[in-house]
C-alpha cells in the first residue's frame, strides 16, 4: 500500500521525484558495502509500475546523474537485484523518447498562442526567450555531461562486460541530430564492434547502425504541382477513391528505374493519403539523390567511421567477429545490414 501511494504521489505531483531521487543516487554511488535491501528497494522504486518510470521523466539533469549510476552501480551482485536492473534497462529502452534538447517555438505557434490569450509585451517576449535560451543551454551540458560520462565507462577496465552493455544500450538511446554527438563515443562505439564479447559487439552494431543513419546528408527536397508532375491537366475537384491521376501512389504499373538519371527524376511520395480526396496545390518530396561527403567536407563523427573502415587490419578484423558470430548464431541479423546500407 505504501508503494502504491508513493508512486500516486511522484505521479501526481510534479518534480516530487526529486525527493527520493537523490538518495537514491547515494546509495547506488555508495564506496564499500551496501546494505541488500536498500538497494533492492532502490531499484523497486526505478522499476516504478504502469503510472510512473522515473529513469524516462523528460529532465536532462536527471538523466545525467541517474542513467550513469543504473549503469555502473556495483552494488547489485544477486540474482535478484541483475534481474531488476535488467527490468529497468529494458523498460527504459521501450519507453524512452527522447526529450527536447533544443526548445524552440516557431511564429505560427506564438500568433496562435497570441489568438487564443493575449500577445505578450516586449520586455516579457524578452524574459521568455532568456529563460529558454538558459534551458536550452543547460540542456545541451546536461546531455554532453551525460554522452561523456557514459563513454568514460565504456573505457572503464572495471566494469563487466554487462555493465558495458548497459552502458552502450544508453548511448544508442541517446543519439539524436540536434546536438553534434562527442566524437569520442562514435571512436569508442567504432573500436567496441572488434570487441571480445560477442553480445558487446551486438549491442554496438545497433549503435553503429544508427549513427550511420544519423550522419547521412540531409535530403534534397522539391516542391512542384501535381500538373508537374504527371505532365498533364487535372481536375483537382473532390473525387474520393482511385482514379487515373492517384494510380501512381500505389505504385499502378510501376516500371522501376534503368539509370541512376531516371532514378533520380522518380518521384516517390511516402503519404498515399495525398490525392485520395483531392491534392494538395504544392506536393513537396524528396528527392533521389543526396550531396555526397568527401574527405574534406565531411563532418568528424563520419570521419572517425572513414578512417576506421579505411583501416585494413580493423576490416578483416570486424570480419573475422562477424563470421565467427554467424557461426553461432546463422538467423538473419537486420541490424549489421543497416549498419551498411543505412535506412
Amino acid at each position: 500500500m505504501q508503494g502504491v501511494s508513493l508512486f500516486n504521489m511522484l505521479q501526481r505531483y510534479l518534480f516530487s521525484y526529486t525527493v527520493v531521487v537523490y538518495r537514491i543516487l547515494e546509495l547506488l554511488n555508495a564506496q564499500g558495502e551496501a546494505d541488500h535491501d536498500e538497494i533492492k528497494g532502490c531499484l523497486y522504486i526505478l522499476l516504478g509500475n504502469d503510472s510512473i518510470f522515473l529513469p524516462t521523466i523528460h529532465s536532462w539533469r536527471l538523466h545525467e546523474k541517474l542513467w550513469p549510476s543504473i549503469a555502473r552501480t556495483m552494488h547489485a551482485t544477486k540474482t535478484s537485484t541483475q534481474n531488476l536492473i535488467d527490468q529497468i534497462v529494458k523498460r527504459i529502452s521501450k519507453l524512452f523518447n527522447t526529450p527536447a534538447i533544443i526548445e524552440d517555438t516557431n511564429d505560427t505557434s506564438i500568433r496562435a498562442a497570441a489568438a487564443l490569450w493575449r500577445p505578450l509585451e516586449p520586455k516579457e517576449m524578452e524574459t521568455c526567450d532568456k529563460i529558454r535560451e538558459e534551458r536550452n543551454q543547460q540542456n545541451i551540458q546536461s546531455y554532453k555531461n551525460l554522452m561523456k560520462t557514459l563513454n568514460s565507462l565504456l573505457n572503464d577496465d572495471r566494469l563487466a562486460w554487462r555493465q558495458q552493455e548497459r552502458t552502450i544500450t544508453f548511448i544508442c538511446l541517446l543519439l539524436q541530430r540536434c546536438v553534434p554527438i562527442p566524437s569520442s563515443c562514435v571512436r569508442t562505439s567504432t573500436d567496441l564492434l572488434v570487441h571480445d564479447n560477442s553480445e558487446l559487439r551486438k549491442a554496438t552494431s545497433q549503435c553503429i547502425s544508427s549513427l550511420c543513419r544519423l550522419q547521412k546528408p540531409p535530403r534534397i527536397y522539391a516542391e512542384k504541382t501535381l500538373e508537374e508532375i504527371l505532365h498533364r491537366l487535372i481536375n483537382n475537384e473532390c473525387h474520393p477513391g482511385d482514379r487515373d491521376d492517384n494510380l501512381w501512389i500505389i505504385i499502378n504499373d510501376y516500371k522501376p528505374p534503368k539509370t541512376q538519371t531516371e532514378w533520380e527524376q522518380t518521384c516517390f511520395l511516402d503519404k498515399s493519403f495525398h490525392g485520395y480526396y483531392k491534392w494538395p496545390k504544392i506536393i513537396k518530396y524528396p528527392l533521389n539523390k543526396r550531396e555526397r561527403y568527401t574527405r574534406e567536407n565531411m563532418p568528424e563523427q563520419v570521419a572517425i567511421l572513414y578512417d576506421r573502415f579505411n583501416d585494413k587490419k580493423f576490416v578483416a578484423q570486424f570480419v573475422q567477429f562477424m563470421v565467427l558470430d554467424k557461426e553461432t548464431d546463422n538467423s538473419f541479423d537486420s541490424i549489421r545490414y543497416r549498419m551498411f546500407k543505412g535506412r
